[in-house]
């Protein structure tokens, strides 16, 4: 039979009903499938707008003023240097710091932006500029797709942050995006080790980054520690000095272990993991490290969705009636049995400037709120009610660990955050640590200079050691200090040294990269490099000598 005797003109074709009916389901779920990204976009717009989260885009601080997002990504070549950079600081000095790469679909918290580097290549006194953004997998997704992906902090709030949630969680099993590699920002800060400059965020594994000797900052790649961590990875972490170890922690709030904890090798290889209970889910953000204990830091920012429905306020919510613990573990431990817990009235602490044994006692040195909120406009209203107690200060706790007491004092009278100590005096005593001043400028908070503080000193005033000022309409952020000479030997004091951050100008954006003596905390700058374009203010810094730019270049 040949094709053309299979059909003649009155042959009749029907379609059985079920079968039309499967057809055009089929046919309708896998046009679903294929413009999922389009419709979870109308689907998140039309969410975000029946909660009213647009309209608060328009007073969010953090998205104007010094904290305003810049657009582009540049390479500039021998930036202008008034003054002379010293050869010391040869190697690359960066921050990170939240600048969303697109417009927020709804509200906006400053956790929430993508990791954006600003960096300097610095040799021999001359200085090489880029700002990059961290290209992560939440990133690379939101490009393809053209438009932000998934929920964020500020859209956690009252009822609609339920919502949010409930179609969060729908979109991943829809596959409207992919979360099993990570779906967070590297946005809060850096640290090396292991041949690696790490961008971190404490929801989820650090991102290994490459300085190119143009300054340029690409994204090597997320890091899964061989598959051994299971956790978020703090943004945190610290190195000790002569071992060269890695000691973390990560946290999670809706399940238990609540905290994990982890030593890794100089090569970065995983040791050992201890599970630590503790009672709440809580904001954990930093911790310290001794020669000998690790100390965690149990404060009272308590994650409760119940409070944020009720309350139309953030999940984290600072329970004052709750108190402050701090947990001493030996740092090797293999188990959370030989924890040693210590408590104190509420306290909030988000960064620790270091600590230390002395005899039978621990000293632990942190930046401390008595009252304090997530929420940005319930912080400004806290601040306008009571200034004191809504800026941190600087505060020892000794912690006898033949008795079980605790006591704790105020170090200084200045408000000041984002201590910085010499790294290689990391667990070990120190004199000097140096504080980003904070104040609020009418609705913001800045920072307008650096505190030095004699930790060694017992009284509030005479502590503070020195003081620079950047100077009217300037603002900057953490400063770095860095030793004049590799060797501490060779050093005369602690102190021998500078200190790096970058400024900006509140009334033009005009923003530098600033170099101070450490040690005279003169108000002149030792060296000051004109940059490219503004630097919004961000997060944490860190300088990366010129023996590691080259290891992690491939150069050694």
């Amino acid at each position: 039979m040949t094709g053309s005797a299979l059909f003649t003109d009155n042959t009749s074709f029907s379609c059985h009903p079920v079968s039309y009916s499967i057809a055009l389901t089929a046919a309708g779920l896998t046009t679903l499938w294929l413009t999922r990204l389009t419709w979870s976009y109308w689907v998140d717009c039309a969410l975000a707008a029946s909660l009213g989260l647009p309209k608060r885009q328009k007073d969010n601080i953090f998205l104007k003023g010094v904290y305003k997002p810049v657009d582009e990504e540049v390479n500039v070549q021998g930036l202008k240097v008034i003054g002379q950079v010293p050869l010391s600081l040869n190697g690359v000095f960066c921050r990170v710091g939240p600048n969303p790469y697109f417009k927020p679909i709804g509200d906006y918290h400053i956790f929430d932006g993508d990791g954006m580097i600003f960096a300097c290549r610095i040799k021999n006194g001359t200085v090489n500029f880029s700002n990059s953004y961290v290209d992560t997998n939440r990133l690379r997704q939101e490009k393809a797709a053209g438009h932000p992906l998934g929920l964020k902090i500020g859209d956690l709030r009252g009822l609609g942050g339920l919502l949010e949630l409930a179609w969060h969680q729908l979109e991943i099993k829809l596959g409207v995006y992919d979360v099993k590699d990570g779906f967070q920002t590297a946005n809060t800060a850096l640290i090396y080790h292991a041949n690696k400059l790490l961008v971190l965020h404490e929801g989820d594994l650090p991102y290994a980054v490459r300085a190119l000797c143009n300054g340029v900052i690409e994204t090597m790649g997320r890091v899964n520690y061989e598959g051994k961590i299971k956790h978020p990875f703090t943004a945190h972490p610290k190195i000790d000095p002569q071992t060269g170890e890695l000691f973390f922690f990560g946290y999670n709030v809706n399940k238990h272990p609540h905290v994990t904890y982890k030593v890794a090798d100089p090569e970065g290889h995983i040791q050992s993991s201890v599970p630590i209970t503790i009672p709440h889910g809580v904001m954990m953000h930093d911790f310290a490290i001794t020669q000998d204990h690790a100390i965690f830091l149990d404060c009272p920012l308590v994650f409760k969705p119940d409070e944020m429905v009720k309350k139309r306020t953030l999940p984290f919510v600072y329970d004052d009636s709750l108190p402050t613990r701090f947990g001493i573990l030996p740092r090797y431990a293999q188990t959370e049995d030989a924890m040693r817990w210590f408590e104190v009235p509420a306290v909030m602490m988000f960064h620790v400037a270091n600590a230390w044994h002395e005899g039978n006692e621990v000293k632990l040195f942190s930046c401390c709120f008595d009252q304090f909120s997530l929420d940005v406009a319930e912080a400004q209203n806290k601040a306008k009610a009571n200034r004191t107690a809504s800026q941190q200060r600087l505060r020892e706790f000794t912690f006898n660990m033949d008795t079980g007491a605790v006591s704790q004092r105020v170090v200084s009278n200045v408000f000041g955050d984002f201590p910085s100590i010499p790294r290689h005096l990391a667990g070990r005593k120190t004199r000097y640590t140096y504080l980003a001043i904070m104040e609020w400028q009418g609705e913001e908070p800045v920072f307008v200079g650096v505190h030095k503080v004699d930790m060694q000193c017992e009284d509030e005033e005479a502590a503070n050691a020195g003081v620079i000022l950047y100077g009217s309409n300037v603002v900057g952020g953490e400063a770095f200090f860095v030793p004049s000479h590799q060797d501490p030997a060779d050093c005369d004091g602690e102190d021998d040294g500078h200190l790096v951050t970058f400024t900006q100008n509140t009334q033009n954006g005009a923003s530098e990269m600033r170099v101070y003596n450490a040690k005279t905390m003169s108000h002149e700058p030792v060296a000051r490099v004109q940059l490219p374009l503004r630097c919004p203010s961000g997060f944490h810094c860190y300088h990366m000598s010129e023996e590691q730019y080259q290891a992690q270049a491939g150069m050694l």
